[in-house]
């Protein structure tokens, strides 16, 4: 009866906004599309979303009647070794309001003083080869995340791979878990005109036609086997077009013949021009526990090239020509079957483009508005 009572009140979510305060990608991206869309699709439900850094300010935005931006002045590192070991100071604190729930879009709970506990986890990754992750991972993530997994009140996983690996790597329970997967930045389903397109590539000095990779230098991200292996189709294939590495620094380059081109950071818009006049994405990530550059390049329009097996294959479906990543010569197959198979290529666009309907922030947040009121039910 005192549950029923309780969701017949607002209840009033908390969620972490600190990892979209600087050029939002990945993790970021997810909870700021959150933010967007949770307060439209759960008016029954009062948002607080929480911000801290000691030098960035998070940008000022228009926030529903049921919404409210908090941003404190504490250092990042200070407020997140505090969480993650000691779990305090709560967040109803720091808002200073009352909390029923609070979702942390990472592994790692963020504490409240009653409310319950949602997590998300994007991937296992970091658990499995902790000597791959950034020395931050290492140090917070891979001590603490089955402990704090476990000791949540709910786990959101983005794909039904992450969702097994949480079973059988962290001993998490099929009933505390929700698989909602990502949506997609509506930019990418939009039309883009030939002159912005080109005036992205003059701004940016890219070439036209350019195989296209989009991530991070995470070495899951496998870009060595990913330069071996357009080296190696270049030397049989002299007028390959030049791999742009969208994310990677421009250590990554290299003048040509055969050119690799590396941006390092590109603003979405930037991205979805890109898509639209470059031939192919490729993604041979060892792992993925969804793989974001997938669908938007299937949502472009854009034929896609990635690895076998994790979330990728997941996300992608047929739509898609899958490779070993840790084959370069079957890398460059399929590089080289979409250079050449157009009516394949033709295929893959369409089928990309169906296929990218079913991943929308929308039905995410819906989605994720369900879980919290399970959540609170229990």
């Amino acid at each position: 009866m005192g549950a029923v009572m309780n969701l017949c009140m607002t209840m009033n979510i908390g969620l972490d906004l600190r990892p979209a305060l600087s050029k939002p990608t990945g993790v970021g991206s997810y909870a700021l599309f959150l933010a967007r869309q949770l307060p439209i699709v759960a008016t029954d439900m009062s948002f607080v979303f929480f911000s801290a850094s000691l030098r960035q300010r998070f940008p000022v935005m228009s926030w529903p009647p049921n919404a409210r931006l908090v941003d404190r002045r504490i250092p990042v590192r200070v407020l997140n070794y505090a969480w993650n070991r000691i779990g305090w100071p709560p967040l109803d604190r720091l808002i200073g309001g009352g909390l029923d729930l609070v979702h942390s879009p990472h592994p790692l709970i963020v504490p409240g003083k009653r409310a319950r506990h949602v997590v998300t986890l994007h991937d296992l990754f970091f658990y499995k080869h902790p000597e791959m992750t950034r020395a931050e991972i290492h140090r917070d993530y891979v001590p603490f995340v089955r402990r704090h997994v476990q000791r949540a009140d709910g786990v959101i996983c983005v794909s039904e791979h992450t969702a097994s690996e949480a079973r059988l790597l962290l001993d998490i329970p099929p009933e505390k878990i929700a698989v909602i997967p990502n949506g997609i930045d509506p930019v990418f389903r939009s039309p883009i005109t030939e002159e912005d397109a080109e005036r992205v590539l003059r701004r940016r000095r890219l070439p036209r036609g350019a195989i296209l990779f989009v991530g991070t230098e995470e070495k899951r991200k496998n870009l060595v086997t990913l330069a071996m292996a357009y080296l190696g189709l270049a030397r049989r294939r002299p007028n390959v077009p030049p791999l742009v590495l969208v994310g990677p620094g421009s250590y990554w380059a290299q003048p040509g013949p055969p050119q690799i081109r590396a941006t390092g950071y590109l603003e979405t818009s930037e991205i979805r021009a890109l898509m639209s006049v470059s031939t192919m994405l490729v993604l041979p990530s060892l792992e993925e526990g969804f793989g974001l550059p997938v669908a938007e390049a299937m949502a472009a329009g854009l034929p896609v090239v990635c690895s076998r097996g994790s979330a990728l294959e997941e996300v992608a479906g047929d739509a898609a020509t899958l490779v070993n990543p840790l084959d370069t010569e079957s890398i460059a197959s399929g590089i080289e079957r979409l250079l050449d198979d157009h009516r394949h290529t033709a295929e893959l666009r369409e089928k990309g483009l169906a296929r990218s309907m079913q991943f929308d922030w929308n039905i995410a947040a819906r989605k994720t508005a369900e879980f919290y009121r399970k959540v609170l039910a229990r």
